[in-house]
């Protein structure tokens, strides 16, 4: 009687699971990272930067953190931007507004080149609607909108 009693537990603990695997839902990527940008035509490929996300996934219609540090060959200056941006993959269309910061921060600027830098991006907002497969593009540019230094996450959700 016990045997015929733990049988009927596992098979119910069974079809419990099978339904809940079977329920259709979609788990977003936890983890992903950052590699170079790609050149543009007839110029170098820029130099990488590090970015981190502090939460290690993007949230959508959420403000999310990036850490961003790096070494640049040119110096920084109180003009030097940070700008970080959702790219539709298919596409290669922008989506959302892009977050553009001051890459100073605390540090202060002029920053030389070859010093180390760290800056935080704390008000990246996600677009609600994301697709399935972006980019993130992370660029470090100076007053004359030549890049000094890229970063480049594809986020593949499917």
């Amino acid at each position: 009687m016990k045997q015929n009693l733990n049988f009927i537990l596992v098979f119910i603990l069974l079809a419990t699971l099978s339904m809940v695997n079977a329920i259709p839902h979609r788990l977003q990527k936890r983890s992903f990272s950052f590699g170079s940008c790609t050149p543009l035509k007839g110029k170098n490929p820029p130099p990488i930067i590090s970015v981190e996300v502090a939460s290690n996934t993007i949230v959508p219609g959420q403000t999310n953190t990036l850490v961003v540090t790096g070494m640049l060959i040119e110096p920084i200056f109180e003009s030097t931007q940070l700008i970080a941006q959702f790219v539709d993959s298919e596409t290669n269309n922008f989506i959302g507004e892009p977050s553009i910061n001051s890459i100073c921060g605390g540090a202060g600027c002029p920053i030389k080149g070859g010093t180390q830098f760290t800056t935080i991006i704390g008000n990246l907002l996600a677009p609600s609607q994301l697709p399935d497969e972006y980019s993130i593009v992370v660029s470090v540019i100076d007053e004359f909108k030549d890049i000094l230094g890229c970063a480049n996450a594809l986020i593949d959700n499917e």
